[in-house]
């Protein structure tokens, strides 16, 4: 055997699906006319894109450059080159979105090693590196075109020291060098995967590497920010995956079945929350009266036509594709899947004219609202908080899809005739109703301006949210309402987070104790709390970790759910007391401080009703001292119930081996009387 012979075998052997014999086997080589005509559907799909957006960016006057009196004018090239180059931004994320997530969740695993991809798999990840390289190349390229179109200067007049400054210093230019980072990480990690674990964490990092650049568009900069740019940040995961999930379907050798059935299902959610977002944003950058009157108005209506044409190619897709690729024709699949690649791109182009795009001009209320999102709240009073909501478009969708899924899980264990605690299924509907209301009632305004307000947010989340939501026993209801599935389906997935190394290391007591303790110290001591109250994805950031710091604390000291690392009950109530206790000092500290916490920001928003600062915070502090009574009451009486009929259960196990033991003639085996054994055993020693 010759070396250059062993090593093409060895290669063979490392690629998944690679080896003698492997291109005749589940994704045998596939015809080249077919091949070279996917290619050219591909290609005709990017040019009709890239030619609306072309038409987007000219009749919608974006590249229309009018000069003001005292102010430089911006060169139209340097919009042309924004608008063009954030159109193949979207294109290289879109599928490394979506190649990424199809090779960790399309397909099983390969035959005799469920962890390892198969070939399709592999292709997938590796067409996403390819693509998550060329999203980071692309984003690079970004920096000085944007730097550039921000201070109206022509490209020949951009500088290293200035370019450095943009990313050091400016919103814009970090969250480019933000995504250009995670998106290399996503790219060397789908380069180097041949694990479902290693595509998993490829597509967390490709997801991750979109999210940057949503908090400082347009979006971010109106006066009703929050509320567009969470609905921004659903809108382009979600058209991410609809779009690229497709395209990796597409450009399969072949077309398994279980993926397009993936796929599908995935698809109709994707949809749904693409549309429902869509609107969210479209109302929140545009009033009704400037949409057909602004350019920014008409491109974002035609892009919404775009949308429901293709919502019904994928109703199409669904009702006569699935059936034909399960009767093994795939020509059907693919003419569809081609006109449909094609309507996402000419809405990625228009979508790229409206980055460019300047919305109709919006006059704030008041100075607060560019800060806030929202014009400067009322005196605090009961109806204020209990009528004058601001909804948190992430966190009322989130709680809108957990509650619904919770609920279908019941149905499905009550119509095969099993049983599932109501009083479980009201905990669920209360801990996301406690979670809704605090982020999205009046609570969630006076947060904002007022330090008691705010701490009686993170209480609720921190601590009485988790309680209702843990005891609810999620995992539980989906291990038993999930079906299992040989090829590794949710149920499966769940198991493996479930027993896998990150679970096993956050459980540890210890360090879900102190995950549980920093969202009290290390926020408010430090300058991370002004960064949230300041920077919506720190707000964001912030609600999220009280949320799930709580949740991972409650889950290990009263959690039913199966959890890797279970405690002894005299662990849990030692576990609860030192908790309680650190707790008390951070109430204590607050409210025998003298220094303002964020003085920058309460000083700068300089709400008028609003007194004395240090008072307010002082008054948080007693909120954050007594709030825990009522939990604290909770936490008891659950691990006393508990610990009850854990006892219980233990003494009934033991009846039935004494009894077992009996009924089989070897009391020897009867723990009573290895028990008894035991401490005549210790009484003769001490005699």
């Amino acid at each position: 055997m010759t070396a250059s012979t062993e090593t093409s075998q060895n290669t063979a052997a490392t690629i998944p699906g690679g080896g003698a014999g492997s291109r005749g086997g589940p994704y045998g080589r596939e015809q080249a006319p077919r091949r070279g005509l996917r290619t050219l559907a591909v290609v005709a799909a990017v040019l009709a894109g890239l030619a609306v957006a072309v038409i987007a960016l000219d009749l919608g006057g974006a590249v229309d450059v009018a000069a003001l009196p005292g102010l430089a004018a911006a060169d139209p090239a340097v919009t042309w080159a924004a608008g063009l180059l954030k159109y193949g931004y979207d294109l290289a994320m879109l599928t490394a979105v979506g190649c990424t997530i199809a090779a960790a969740c399309f397909l099983p695993g390969r035959q005799g090693d469920r962890a390892r991809l198969t070939a399709q798999s592999w292709r997938w990840l590796r067409v996403g590196a390819a693509a998550a390289g060329l999203w980071a190349a692309v984003a690079l390229a970004s920096l000085p075109v944007d730097f550039a179109n921000t201070f109206a200067r022509p490209l020949s007049a951009v500088t290293a020291p200035g370019l450095w400054s943009y990313v050091a210093q400016y919103e814009q230019g970090q969250a480019l060098g933000l995504t250009a980072l995670l998106a290399t990480a996503a790219a060397i990690t789908a380069a180097r995967a041949f694990t479902i674990p290693g595509a998993v964490a490829a597509a967390a990092l490709a997801v991750a590497a979109a999210v940057p650049p949503v908090f400082t568009g347009h979006s971010a900069s109106n006066g009703n920010h929050q509320i567009a740019v969470d609905g921004l940040l659903i809108h382009i995961i979600a058209a991410a995956f609809w779009a690229g999930g497709l395209f990796a379907l597409f450009i399969a050798r072949r077309d398994p079945l279980v993926a397009v059935r993936r796929y599908s299902n995935a698809a109709v959610f994707a949809y749904a929350a693409i549309g429902f977002s869509g609107l969210i944003v479209f109302c929140a950058n545009v009033d009704l009266t400037d949409l057909w009157t602004s350019p920014y108005g008409r491109i974002a209506l035609a892009k919404l036509a775009v949308l429901a044409i293709g919502g019904v190619f994928g109703w199409a897709h669904r009702r006569r594709t699935l059936p034909a690729v399960a009767a093994g024709d795939r020509s059907a699949f693919t003419r569809l899947a081609a006109v449909e690649l094609g309507l996402m791109a000419i809405a990625f182009g228009l979508a790229s004219s409206l980055s460019v795009t300047p919305p109709p001009a919006e006059e704030l209320p008041d100075p607060n609202s560019a800060l806030l999102g929202f014009p400067t709240p009322e005196p605090l009073t009961a109806a204020s908080v209990a009528l004058d909501w601001y909804p948190s478009i992430l966190f009322c969708t989130a709680a809108l899809a957990l509650v619904g899924g919770y609920i279908a899980g019941v149905v499905r264990l009550r119509r095969r005739g099993d049983t599932w605690p109501w009083y479980r299924t009201a905990l669920w509907i209360a801990g996301w109703a406690v979670v809704v209301i605090t982020t999205s009632s009046g609570l969630s305004k006076y947060g904002m301006v007022l330090f008691s307000a705010h701490m009686v947010q993170h209480m609720a989340l921190n601590m009485l949210a988790p309680i209702l939501l843990v005891l609810a026993a999620p995992v539980t209801l989906a291990l038993r309402a999930l079906k299992p599935d040989r090829a590794g389906g949710p149920r499966e997935w769940l198991l493996a987070a479930v027993h896998s190394r990150w679970s096993r290391f956050v459980s540890r007591p210890l360090i879900a104790l102190l995950v549980y303790l920093t969202s009290l110290y290390l926020m408010y001591f430090t300058g991370m709390f002004e960064w949230a109250m300041r920077s919506h994805f720190g707000h964001l950031f912030m609600t999220a970790h009280f949320l799930a710091a709580g949740s991972l604390f409650f889950w290990v000291v009263i959690g039913p759910d199966p959890k890797p690392r279970p405690l002894t009950y005299p662990a849990k109530v030692l576990l609860y007391f030192v908790s309680i206790v650190f707790h008390a000092i951070f109430g204590l500290t607050l409210m025998m401080g003298t220094d303002l916490i964020a003085a920058g920001w309460y000083t700068q928003i300089a709400i008028p009703w609003v007194g004395d600062l240090l008072a307010d915070q002082r008054a948080g502090g007693g909120i954050a001292w007594g709030f825990g009574e009522i939990p604290s009451l909770i936490i008891i009486c659950v691990l006393i119930a508990q610990w009850a009929r854990s006892d219980e259960r233990e003494g009934r196990r033991l009846d039935r081996m004494a009894e077992r033991a009996t009924e089989s003639g070897h009391p020897e085996d009867d723990p009573h009387e290895v028990y008894n054994a035991y401490l005549a055993g210790l009484d003769q020693e001490r005699r």
